[in-house]
């Protein structure tokens, strides 16, 4: 393997290995911190977002990139008179897959695994009613609060899933987070990388995105971009019963250039110079017209009178679950596209680019 992918394969452990859920994104900004500061001005925002900034050969435009360094989680919501722990949901989960599953609470002691509860087939009775997260317990081996508290856990600590990195048929990479930490990789790498530049590129990683996308909406306030471009982990939909359609988010087939979904219409004009600019330099991409979700884009491209704002995105399969699958292809093709733009997109471009 080449060093240089090797380095790449190394970020994409790092950085989906590490704890981060919405509220606890430190020890991913710390990575991310530790990756840029040698190359570029670093700054916080009050939320918590962590803003890189690199000039170019011109200080205009100002061009936002950006992914969100949290995952989706739980919070510890309550404790049970036999110390069982209740959650909170960060960001959206499906319960139903969640019994058998375990977990990480992070206390003040450091991380206690716990298993979320699962009722077996013996004892299961017809399920008359959906099941909701909130109906789950973990167990962590305690049986009363005070055991709990000897473990150095409290309400208000943050869960994450336990999974592990592993390579897969060579190019397929499992673990947990690709939604967003596989976004955070591209913009790490791609700032690493940035050279030459007609602009000033602002790496925005951003918290919140999973309750909401509240990270976003502070940070643009502070980068006050002229055009932004979000780097995400997307769902993929090239699985069994997912679409009865061609899929718009395979795995192994390039960029997914999003645009739309219920939360943002992209900006038409910049997609389609993004999808001419993808083919000019024969980058594998695929467009996607998504029915559901939302991104960082929806706050970002409201601000400061519109933003013209573009969704590159690597596909995702099993997102927010306790373990995904990316393509190495589809995020180096990613990397190379979010390259491109911020090579060639300068004042002119975007002057064009902007109703008249």
């Amino acid at each position: 393997m080449e060093g240089a992918m090797k380095d790449l394969i190394n970020l994409l452990q790092e950085l989906s290995s590490c704890p981060g859920p919405p509220g606890g994104e430190e020890p991913v900004a710390a990575i991310i911190r530790r990756h840029l500061e040698p190359s570029c001005q670093i700054q916080r925002d009050g939320l918590g977002s962590l803003i890189a900034s690199k000039q170019g050969s011109r200080k205009q435009p100002r061009l936002m990139l950006t992914a969100h360094m949290d995952e989706v989680g739980f919070m510890l919501q309550n404790i049970t008179e036999g110390g069982y722990l209740r959650l909170q949901p960060l960001g959206g989960w499906i319960a139903s897959n969640l019994p058998g599953q375990r977990v990480h609470i992070n206390g003040s002691k450091g991380a206690v695994e716990g298993i979320v509860a699962a009722v077996p087939p013996h004892f299961k009775k017809e399920q008359k009613s959906e099941l909701k997260v909130e109906d789950l317990l973990v167990d962590v081996g305690a049986a009363s609060k005070k055991e709990i508290a000897s473990l150095g856990l409290q309400l208000g600590d943050l869960i994450t899933p336990v999974s592990h990195f592993a390579i897969y048929n060579k190019k397929l990479l499992a673990n947990k987070a690709w939604d967003d930490r596989v976004g955070c990789a591209v913009l790490v790498a791609a700032m690493k990388q940035l050279s030459s530049h007609p602009n000033t590129v602002v790496a925005t990683a951003t918290v919140q995105e999973e309750v909401g996308t509240r990270g976003a909406v502070t940070a643009v306030e502070v980068v006050k971009p002229q055009a932004a471009v979000v780097l995400e982990g997307a769902p993929a939909d090239d699985f069994p019963g997912i679409t009865k359609d061609s899929p718009q988010g395979a795995v192994g087939k390039g960029c997914q250039i999003r645009l739309f979904d219920p939360s943002t219409i992209i900006h038409r004009h910049f997609w389609q110079w993004v999808t001419e600019l993808a083919k000019k330099n024969k980058i594998a991409h695929q467009l996607a017209v998504r029915q559901s979700g939302a991104t960082d884009a929806r706050p970002i491209h409201l601000a400061q009178g519109g933003i013209p704002t573009v969704v590159l995105a690597v596909p995702v399969r099993y997102a927010h679950g306790h373990s995904g699958l990316i393509h190495l292809d589809d995020f180096q093709a990613t990397l190379k596209l979010t390259l491109a733009i911020l090579k060639k997109l300068d004042n002119k471009i975007l002057k064009s680019l902007l109703p008249a």
